[in-house]
């Protein structure tokens, strides 16, 4: 069982490449080439301390131009929409590529305070609700709590619209406590959630127009409410009150056991969630203690966690990006296959499968979605491997080899450990170096004479890569 000691590098739990590379698949998309050199010269503590306070410090995302359009200047050019649906799609892509921090943040929060655009459909809600996300992702979660039930897209989509005194709609209400507070039957009887319903009753938007949300007194039920066993007029500010105070065990153990398992393992260590939840409690609702302590620990460094969680299909693709060094502004033409390839691999972001969310780890995969990834992984592959960005596959070759350049072996053996985070049994190296050495002659190898800087040893990089990408290995995080 794990408690929440910090991590402490030792001769069975060394700060080494696998561990910089588990640090950053976790709280963000995999690292960068130039991360590696400046983390290992890190203290393990001081780089997880850093990289949380620089999402909490990290400025907003701009508005963009149509934050606040109204359907009205859509309807004047419908096909706007799409195109400024593109435009969030592809900013966020250019954010996971040259950051991908707090995006990893703001997509674990997504799927928790899940909303559908394809429900809600206005531009203007869907910017306001990633917005909601990025401001809140490290800080308060009852604040969190309280602004994402007044958000209009979660409004429209749970039916918020349609709960005003005399009939109230129970849907929010009972996924307010069932999802994103308290866990499902966890503290609340289905007469809480009808009270809870009367409670909330009032808030009102008109997707159809795309409006503002507004409270409107005379749909609000003002008869006294019982809720938990505590009798009031309660409002809305009182429900989020009465939850954290009345339940606050319940909500505590509930969201760090969903941490756990999208950030550690899923399989939860109670001892450790438990302790979390504690923390979480006493730190008065505040993300940040509760993530630097998680990301600190020596539980979360433990062999067993590292490699122990599957790809969503958006990881893979951008970590394998990510992992080259290519820029950004070289793989735009790839954005598509990010976008539309995790969409038919059953991730559509912002169109998650339910309110629950995509339930993760095995269900990415069976044997449909597994060989579309790999098609994928090659045609983002033969993308890294094009005139533009070959160099930089050389340039990362040369860097990782460490002044070996002409060491088939070697080389092989440190792109493995970089593109899969660890390394391969020996009976899978021998394959992987055989994809590596390509049909160059074998004596070129045996005299010494190949180096990385021949022509072919960009493309060699690449079939190493086609590859590594179909093995059970580049699936886990």
């Amino acid at each position: 069982m794990a408690n929440l000691s910090p991590y402490v590098p030792g001769v069975d739990k060394p700060w080494n490449k696998e561990r910089v590379i588990h640090f950053y698949r976790r709280l963000g998309y995999g690292p960068r080439p130039e991360q590696l050199a400046p983390a290992l010269a890190t203290d393990a503590l001081v780089l997880v301390e850093s990289a949380l306070d620089g999402i909490k410090n990290k400025a907003l995302p701009a508005s963009p131009v149509w934050a606040n359009y109204t359907a009205e200047i859509y309807d004047a050019d419908p096909d706007l929409i799409g195109e400024h649906r593109t435009e969030l799609f592809d900013s966020i892509y250019d954010e996971i590529l040259s950051d991908g921090l707090r995006m990893k943040l703001v997509m674990f929060w997504h799927n928790h305070f899940v909303t559908e655009l394809g429900v809600y459909g206005c531009n203007k809600y869907l910017w306001n609700y990633y917005a909601l996300l990025h401001k809140h992702c490290v800080g308060n979660f009852k604040v969190f709590v309280e602004a994402i039930g007044k958000c209009p897209a979660m409004l429209d989509y749970l039916n918020g619209n349609d709960n005003e005194v005399g009939k109230p709609n129970e849907n929010y209400a009972r996924e307010l406590m069932e999802l994103f507070t308290m866990g499902e039957n966890n503290g609340y009887t289905q007469n809480d959630v009808v009270e809870v319903a009367r409670a909330l009753t009032g808030y009102k938007c008109n997707p159809n127009i795309c409006d503002n949300v507004s409270f409107n007194n005379a749909k609000f039920d003002k008869t006294n409410k019982i809720i938990f066993g505590k009798v009031g007029n309660w409002g809305y500010d009182d429900v989020h009150n009465l939850i954290f105070t009345e339940r606050k065990t319940q909500v505590s153990r509930y969201i760090c056991g969903k941490l756990y398992r999208a950030f550690v393992n899923k399989e939860i260590d109670t001892e450790f969630v438990n302790a979390l939840a504690d923390l979480f409690v006493s730190s008065n609702w505040e993300l940040l203690p509760v993530l630097k302590t998680m990301f600190k620990s020596a539980h979360f460094f433990d062999q067993q966690n590292i490699a122990s969680l599957i790809k969503n299909p958006t990881e893979c693709f951008l970590d394998l990006v990510r992992a080259t060094g290519v820029a950004s502004a070289n793989v735009k033409d790839r954005y598509s296959t990010f976008r539309y390839g995790a969409a038919n691999l059953g991730m559509e972001i912002f169109n998650p499968i339910n309110v629950a969310g995509w339930p993760g780890h095995q269900e990415w995969i069976n044997e449909n979605t597994l060989t579309r990834r790999w098609n994928y992984c090659r045609d983002i592959v033969n993308t890294i491997t094009n005139a533009t960005n070959r160099e930089v596959l050389r340039s990362l070759a040369l860097q990782l080899a460490e002044g070996n350049n002409n060491d088939p072996d070697l080389i092989t053996r440190a792109l493995t450990l970089h593109f899969l985070g660890q390394a391969l049994d020996e009976e899978l190296h021998a394959k992987a170096l055989l994809y590596f050495k390509s049909d160059i002659p074998a004596n070129y190898y045996d005299d010494g004479s190949w180096n990385l800087t021949w022509a072919e040893a960009p493309f060699q990089v690449g079939n190493l890569l086609q590859f590594l990408v179909k093995l059970p290995e580049f699936q886990l995080s």
